[in-house]
């Protein structure tokens, strides 16, 4: 076996490459890294691919500053944004090795319609996910506010879209006036897609501070529209709790932002324009309004003075009449009350006529009654005399000037008065019933 030195071994590794893969080749690979070194003009980018998000292939590549310039162009020009980390891309290679610097592709071209393309189906997976999670029309169910005065504005502070819509806010015909906060954002590049949820971070927790939030850049079909077909960030847009203008200032197809938007502005004047539009409409409904509350007033107050002044003569007739039936009636009580009057003095003046006679009858009466009265009490206390009780043949016996009632209050040798009808008896008791001596 030949013993080769390793600079020999990789130039025969070289001339069989260069042998068997003389042609340029149409390779997909995703860019890993986009590196361009500044001193010498040259990119070297490393290539992969991956499946399930691992790397199952891995090659260095370089594009050499004679063609990188117009690389760059091209697909900026047609993607709208420039090459970065991430995209998958379709290169023009010729294969290339170096017994320094090992494998290389030569990267000769970027065809950048591959890349667009991936971009279109990215945003058609995007949709169909949010479509799936019922977010598409989320934010147009919103209530849009009758008066959209209080402004969110994510976008970036250099913008000259953004300068474009407060002009024509501040500049409308009307002289309606707006309160439009600013929540600065990258609105391309890399950075674009962590830069605008933050703002929308931000304005969430101000939300009661404003009516609506408007996503707006400047420019036109060069440049970077592919962070708003983000999914992230369509996501957050769909969930905003207030209504999402989009004035992103393009006329291709709709991006995601767009699609989930409460609506979809062409630019930011246009922007501008619909939320001085709405205003206007509010300020015709309410004039409409204004003017329709006048005329039915006006037709309410004449319709009530014909019946006022129906019920006016209604009231007259009614009052002459009421006067005329109290009147009738107010004499004929005052007759009424002559007539009972005279009667009743009548009344009273025969009875007062008759009280003395009714006096003197009554007390002698009453004088006989009691005169009878004292006779028959006068003949029960005659009865009742003790001379009578002795002429009826009792009599009263008294012991030292006290009747006496029962035998036992006297003794032998008492000394005693009997009184009789006429006359008395002095004794000495002797005995009583009860054997005493």
């Amino acid at each position: 076996m030949e013993i080769l030195t390793l600079r020999e071994f990789l130039g025969q590794i070289r001339q069989i490459l260069e042998l068997n893969c003389p042609f340029q080749y149409r390779v997909v690979a995703e860019i890993a890294r986009f590196n361009i070194h500044y001193q010498s003009g040259h990119c070297f980018p490393d290539l992969v691919e991956k499946e399930e998000d691992v790397v199952v292939a891995k090659v260095s590549g370089v594009i050499w500053k004679s063609k990188l310039p117009d690389i760059l162009k091209k697909f900026r020009d047609i993607v709208g944004e420039d090459i970065r980390e991430g995209m998958k891309v379709l290169l023009v290679v010729e294969v290339r090795f170096h017994e320094v610097y090992g494998l290389r592709l030569n990267i000769v071209d970027i065809d950048p319609s591959y890349t667009l393309g991936e971009f279109a189906l990215t945003r058609k997976k995007v949709l169909a996910q949010l479509e799936k999670e019922g977010l598409l029309t989320k934010n147009k169910q919103l209530p849009f506010p009758l008066v959209p005065q209080r402004i969110a504005v994510i976008s970036s502070e250099s913008s000259a879209g953004y300068e474009d819509f407060i002009n024509t806010l501040q500049n409308n015909l009307y002289g309606y006036r707006f309160s439009v906060s600013l929540f600065p954002a990258f609105m391309q590049g890399g950075q674009a897609e962590g830069s605008i949820l933050h703002a929308l971070e931000m304005c969430r927790t101000k939300i009661k501070e404003y009516d609506i939030l408007v996503i707006i850049r400047g420019g036109g079909d060069n440049i970077d529209l592919h962070c708003f077909d983000n999914y992230n960030i369509g996501k957050a847009i769909a969930c905003f709790p207030l209504p999402v203008l989009s004035g992103i200032g393009h006329t291709r197809d709709e991006t995601v932002v767009d699609i989930v938007s409460y609506k979809k502005m062409i630019t930011p004047t246009a922007t501008g324009e619909f939320i001085i539009g709405r205003v206007k409409n509010f300020e015709d409904y309410i004039e409409n309004i204004s003017s329709r509350i006048i005329e039915i007033t006006k037709s309410t107050i004449v319709e009530q003075k014909t019946l006022v002044g129906n019920l006016q003569k209604h009231l007259n007739i009614l009052t002459e009449f009421f006067i005329h039936k109290a009147g009738q009636y107010f004499k004929a009580t005052i007759s009424n009350f002559r007539t009972n009057v005279a009667k009743c003095i009548t009344a009273r003046d025969f009875f007062l006529k008759q009280v003395p006679d009714n006096i003197s009858s009554a007390l002698r009466i009453y004088v006989k009654g009691k005169a009878n009265f004292l006779e028959r009490q006068e003949d029960r206390l005659s009865l009742m005399s003790p001379v009578n009780v002795l002429k009826r043949g009792y009599s009263i016996t008294f012991k030292n000037g006290k009747a006496i009632k029962e035998a036992g209050s006297v003794e032998a040798g008492d000394m005693i008065e009997t009184y009789l009808y006429k006359g008395k008896i002095k004794s000495k008791v002797q005995g009583g019933e009860n054997g005493r001596e």
